[in-house]
């Protein structure tokens, strides 16, 4: 692993993820709580990847991990557990894991009253290739996923 800030005050390093865009070690914290520490590599698009932590920082825990610090391409995350919704599926079935999704996905998208990160991108700029495919198919008279994506995205 790469040398941690020594102000995180992290160890037992354990690389749990290497990903076209990180690396990912999970730690241990000063008082033994886990954690994830997110080592970005030098991918033509970081500042994407970088824009993701300013929304954590936004998000602050509602329906999202909390970003307790960020040095440089490092972060370091809270942990968010071991279940996953595979497992959730398993021993429940779809529908269930489906509810925790959608109750997810409705705390990731609630209004904040915290403004909004300026680097954030809008979501037709963040997704100006999926608007694009719409218009194209809905132009060519097709009614597509793109067009479906796209009229849910601009709600």
């Amino acid at each position: 692993p790469p040398v941690f800030p020594a102000h995180w005050h992290v160890s037992q390093p354990v690389l749990i993820a290497d990903t076209f865009s990180s690396l990912v070690w999970k730690v241990s914290l000063p008082d033994g709580t886990p954690a994830i520490v997110k080592g970005l590599k030098p991918i033509e698009d970081i500042a994407d990847e970088l824009r993701g932590a300013d929304y954590l920082v936004w998000r602050n825990g509602r329906g999202a991990v909390r970003l307790l610090g960020r040095e440089n391409n490092l972060m370091l995350l809270e942990y968010a557990g071991e279940r996953m919704l595979s497992h959730i599926v398993a021993e429940h079935g779809d529908y269930q894991a489906t509810e925790i999704a959608a109750e997810l996905m409705a705390k990731l998208y609630a209004a904040s009253e915290e403004p909004l990160p300026s680097a954030l991108l809008p979501i037709r700029d963040r997704f100006a290739a999926l608007f694009q495919r719409a218009r194209d198919d809905q132009n060519a008279g097709c009614q597509t996923d793109y067009v479906h994506a796209a009229i849910i995205a601009d709600q």
